[in-house]
C-alpha cells in the first residue's frame, strides 16, 4: 500500500545530549509515503519535518537569523548562519573599538557535519573580538560586516556587544536560553531581534534547507541545497548504496553504522549536471533514520522538481520500519 502525500508551502514573508536507547515494542511496519518539501528557487525556505508524523513542522526564510545559541544549561556554543554562507574571522584580544576593517583577515566557517567543537565561533572568551561576514539579503544586497564580542554566559543567559567595524550602532543584547529547543536565534536586521527559528527539539528529525559545504578545490564553503538532521536531539543516520528500498526491513538495522553528523544525508542524493545546472537523482542510494524515540525509517530520494519543472522541491518516499 503506498500513501501520497505531497506538502506544498508558500512562505509569504520572508544539549549535545544523546537519550539512552529505549525498549521499542514489535510493531508492523507503516505503509511507504511520498513527501514533497517545497525549498523552493531560489532555495528560500528551511523546511522542518517529523518523520513519525509525517509532517512539517515549521518553515522560515534562510534570511531570518544570523547566530543561533545553544540552549542546555551547560551550553556555550554558538553557530552562523550557513545557509545565508556566513564566515567569522577570530580577531583573538585585539581590542574590540580598535577592530575596524575586515581587509585580508583570515576566515572560519562551521563544520557542516553540526560538531560543536568545529564551529567558527569556537571557544570563545569575554576578551576575545570577532568579525562576522553577513553576506547578502535576499534580494542579493550585501549586508557587509559586524564586529561583536561574546561578555557572558550562564544556565539561562547570554550577553553580547556588537556594532558595525566603525563602531556605529554599538548595542548590547542579553538572550534567554528556553530549554525546548537546541538553539534560539538572533538576527542583526531591524536593529536586532531574538527569534525562535527552530521548533521545540522533540518536534523534528530533519531540515530541509541551504548550508555550506566544504569542497578541497575551493578557499571557502559552498553554499548548497540538502538535508541535515537534528543530530542534537539524538537523531542518527545511515546509508545504504547495495541494498534495494523495497528490501530493507528492521531487522537490517544492526548491518549499519549510524552516525550522529547532520550532513550525512547531506546534498549527494542528486547529481549536478554542470553544463545547465539541473539535478538528476542518485537512484543508488537509501538512508536510515534513527529517531530519538528509537524508531527506524528508510527513505530514497526520487525528485528534486515539482510538476512545473521547477527545482527545489525534494521529493522523496519513507517509511518506517
Amino acid at each position: 500500500m503506498k500513501n501520497k502525500l505531497v506538502y506544498t508551502l508558500l512562505i509569504f514573508g520572508l544539549t549535545s545530549c544523546f537519550k539512552e536507547d529505549v525498549q521499542i515494542e514489535p510493531h508492523l511496519p507503516g505503509d511507504v509515503n511520498t513527501v514533497q518539501i517545497e525549498i523552493g528557487y531560489p532555495y528560500l525556505n528551511q523546511v522542518y519535518y517529523n518523520c513519525e508524523q509525517n509532517k512539517i513542522v515549521s518553515a522560515n526564510s534562510r534570511y531570518d537569523w544570523d547566530l543561533a545559541f545553544e540552549c542546555g544549561a551547560n551550553g556555550d556554543h554558538i553557530k552562523l548562519n550557513t545557509a545565508k554562507g556566513m564566515l567569522s574571522s577570530n580577531q583573538g584580544n585585539a581590542d574590540f573599538n580598535t577592530v575596524l576593517s575586515a581587509t585580508g583577515v583570515e576566515w572560519q566557517w562551521d563544520n557542516s557535519n553540526g560538531d560543536l567543537t568545529q564551529t567558527a565561533i569556537g571557544n570563545w572568551t569575554e576578551q576575545t573580538t570577532y568579525i562576522l561576514d553577513l553576506q547578502s539579503n535576499q534580494q542579493g544586497v550585501d549586508l557587509g560586516y559586524k564586529k561583536i564580542k561574546f561578555e557572558s554566559v550562564t544556565d539561562s543567559t547570554y550577553t553580547f556587544t556588537y556594532a558595525d567595524l566603525d563602531g556605529s550602532n554599538l548595542n548590547t543584547v542579553e538572550i534567554n536560553k528556553d530549554q525546548n529547543v537546541n538553539f534560539i536565534s538572533f538576527s542583526f536586521a531591524n536593529g536586532g531581534e531574538v527569534k525562535q527559528i527552530e521548533p521545540p527539539k522533540s518536534e523534528w528529525d530533519l531540515c530541509f534547507t541551504n548550508y555550506q559545504n566544504f569542497f578541497t578545490n575551493l578557499p571557502i564553503p559552498f553554499v548548497i541545497t540538502g538535508v541535515l538532521s537534528n543530530r542534537y536531539a539524538g537523531v542518527t543516520i545511515a546509508e545504504d548504496t547495495l541494498s534495494q528500498f523495497a528490501s530493507i526491513t528492521l531487522s537490517d538495522t544492526i548491518n549499519y553504522n549510524f552516525t550522529t553528523n547532520q550532513d550525512e544525508i547531506g546534498y549527494d542524493w542528486k547529481i549536478r549536471n554542470s553544463a545547465d545546472n539541473s539535478f538528476t537523482i542518485d537512484d543508488r542510494k537509501s538512508y536510515l533514520l534513527k529517531n530519538q524515540n528509537g524508531y527506524y525509517f528508510k527513505i530514497r530520494f526520487i525528485d528534486f522538481y515539482n510538476e512545473t519543472g521547477s527545482k527545489g522541491y525534494p521529493k522523496f518516499d519513507i517509511q518506517k520500519l
